[in-house]
């Protein structure tokens, strides 16, 4: 029998509602319905009749719960405590969270549907980005604001300490091909339209778009924690970028069934107090 036909069961048993059963599980109610009927197939009962606006279990579901919610339970509890938690995390946050225990990191997908459909098929079990979502059966929290910066190599032939909005636009940019909200990362932090840019080169990573910037002319950016770490290492001055920019807000996103599950409490704490100090 396939083990997720019960957990859909039980989930409708305990809500006695295929609404919120669907909800809880980020299944379409069709396709919620169509996962009981199969299991009255395989059982050969009913298992669900109409009670007024609602559902009611009959006697062989509530007989079926029995036998089937302690093992599932069991299963589930062994499955998800001897594995370490996969975590899509956005590239800026890896350097800072590699230590934390009991987690296996994958850098997150340029393309944010993908994080969001991980996340309800339990590919992964949690994600680190900048995206917001609007989806019931996710769990979302703010962990820290960071700031947008530009950087350049202290060699640079035409900007040294500062750089002005002119040079900004003169200059030719190496740019990440990560868009969140259909936008790319200046125009996704801005509440104003912005001219475009002179994209030279366009890069999935932000430590390839560093050390680009290290040998070349172009302009790179960064979020402020990772250049602070890493502009030292690599010959980098740190600019402020010359345009009016929202501050960088990172979220941790999970889905609802794991919010009181102990060993996805306790890896979300070891993330959080793993954070860059100067940003929390």
């Amino acid at each position: 029998m396939d083990l997720n036909l019960l957990t859909t069961f039980l989930a409708v048993y305990k809500h006695r509602s295929i609404t919120v059963a669907s909800e809880e599980l980020d299944l379409t109610q069709p396709a919620v319905s169509s996962a009981i009927k199969r299991l009255e197939a395989v059982v050969g009962k009913s298992l669900f009749v109409r009670e007024g606006r609602g559902i009611a279990p009959t006697g062989a579901a509530v007989s079926l719960a029995h036998k089937v919610e302690d093992p599932i339970n069991i299963i589930n509890s062994v499955a998800e405590s001897s594995e370490a938690l996969n975590v899509y995390c956005t590239e800026s946050m890896i350097p800072f969270l590699a230590n934390v225990e009991g987690v296996n990191f994958i850098e997150a997908p340029l393309d944010e549907e993908l994080l969001f459909d991980a996340l309800i098929a339990q590919k992964v079990d949690l994600v680190i980005d900048v995206i917001s979502n609007k989806r019931h059966s996710l769990v979302e929290e703010i962990l820290f604001d960071d700031e947008a910066v530009c950087l350049t190599r202290k060699a640079h032939p035409r900007i040294t300490d500062s750089l002005s909005y002119e040079q900004y636009f003169d200059e030719s940019h190496i740019a990440l091909k990560v868009r969140r909200s259909e936008m790319n990362t200046i125009d996704f932090l801005s509440d104003k339209p912005i001219q475009p840019r002179k994209i030279s080169i366009e890069t999935s990573s932000i430590s390839s778009m560093l050390m680009l910037a290290s040998t070349t002319d172009y302009i790179a950016a960064s979020t402020r924690s990772l250049a602070e770490l890493l502009a030292p290492k690599l010959n980098l001055t740190i600019h402020a970028i010359p345009l009016e920019l929202r501050p960088i807000k990172f979220r941790m996103i999970y889905h609802r069934r794991y919010a009181n599950d102990n060993q996805h409490m306790e890896v979300r704490d070891a993330i959080k107090s793993a954070l860059p100090k100067a940003h929390t």
